[in-house]
């Protein structure tokens, strides 16, 4: 396998991980929508980086890798689906609280409404590591996408030298987080379109579905 052999194959997939709409591509529109592109990127970059890492330990450790969740099946799944409810409840309830505004100069984009008021269901201003560290945590919790590069691993390990590996790892990367940032812009144009009342309500659908999500996950891990 030649180095953009291995690069297109990484492209495919890292596409083939990010492209299905789960939890955390509902995560990430919420992201955008609240945040902004400006302050959302972060979370973006956080899953695809969880992706490149899961992609890089499967084909290090091929096969090897899904046993070790394996091993301890199906703790990781109820872990992690009780995250994404716990993260759908927060929401909800800041999304169902009295919407306070406070006039304050300044320009729309960082919390503020196009008229220069605060919107006050928008998330506490963490930092952008927080986010980051945020939904890394969200990301890794997910067994499924350890899995998902450990089977593609089987394939590709054998014959991947150290250069055609570090291809297909960049790939992945490329892949992934470009998706990923697509998701938060598109989040972010939504909220610089929609009244409040809009946003407010596509952030309680997005976090039903992630609470939905979660509690399927935890179903599927004990049955």
């Amino acid at each position: 396998m030649d180095i953009v052999t291995a690069l297109g194959g990484g492209l495919l997939a890292g596409w083939g991980v990010a492209l299905p709409l789960g939890a955390v591509a509902a995560l990430l529109l919420a992201e955008g929508m609240t945040r902004g592109l400006a302050r959302g990127w972060p979370a973006a970059v956080a899953v695809g980086a969880v992706d490149v890492t899961y992609c890089a330990v499967a084909l290090s450790a091929g096969a090897a890798a899904a046993s070790v969740v394996a091993d301890h099946d199906p703790w990781p799944a109820v872990v992690g689906g009780c995250a994404l409810v716990g993260i759908a409840v927060v929401g909800w309830v800041r999304a169902t609280a009295p919407r306070r505004t406070a006039p304050v100069p300044g320009r729309s984009g960082d919390g503020r409404s196009g008229d220069g008021t605060v919107d006050a269901d928008a998330p506490p201003l963490s930092s952008g590591w927080g986010r980051f560290a945020l939904f890394v945590g969200l990301t890794a919790a997910n067994p499924a996408t350890l899995v998902y590069f450990a089977a593609l691993a089987v394939a590709v390990a054998p014959t991947a030298s150290p250069a055609t590996a570090a291809a297909y790892v960049t790939g992945v990367g490329v892949a992934s987080m470009s998706w990923q940032l697509v998701l938060v812009a598109v989040g972010a144009t939504v909220r610089g379109r929609a009244t409040p009342r809009t946003r407010r309500v596509t952030t309680l659908v997005g976090h039903a579905i992630v609470g939905l999500l979660g509690l399927a996950m935890v179903a599927r891990a004990l049955t």
